[in-house]
C-alpha cells in the first residue's frame, strides 16, 4: 500500500488523529493543495475544481476531525492520482510498420 493511501485510510478511521503536516501532504499527494490565508495566518483554502473551497484552520500541529473530512470528501470527489500518467510523463511512441 503506498504512502498516501495509508494516510487516506487514516483520516478515513481516525481523522482526530492526523496531523496538519499529513494532511497538507495528503491533500498534495491527490492534486488539492492547501494555500495559506496570508500574513502567517493560521487559515489555509483549498480550491477545487468545481470553483467552490474549503477552508482549514491549523491549531499548532493539530486540525479539527471535520476539517480531515472536509479533505479526504475533496479527494473522493476530485482527486487527482500521479499514477495515470507514466513514470516519465511521456506517452509511448507508436509501433514500427
Amino acid at each position: 500500500m503506498a504512502k498516501r493511501d495509508k494516510l487516506l485510510a487514516k483520516a478515513k478511521n481516525s481523522p482526530q488523529n492526523i496531523s496538519f503536516q499529513e494532511l497538507e501532504a495528503l491533500a498534495a499527494a491527490y492534486g488539492l493543495f492547501l494555500k495559506q490565508g496570508g500574513g502567517g495566518s493560521s487559515h489555509y483554502i483549498q480550491r477545487l475544481p468545481d470553483g467552490t473551497k474549503n477552508t482549514i484552520v491549523r491549531e499548532g500541529n493539530k486540525v479539527k476531525r471535520w476539517y480531515v473530512q472536509d479533505v479526504v470528501e475533496a479527494i473522493e470527489t476530485f482527486g487527482v492520482t500521479q499514477e495515470k500518467e507514466g513514470s516519465n510523463g511521456r506517452e509511448s511512441e507508436g509501433e514500427e510498420d
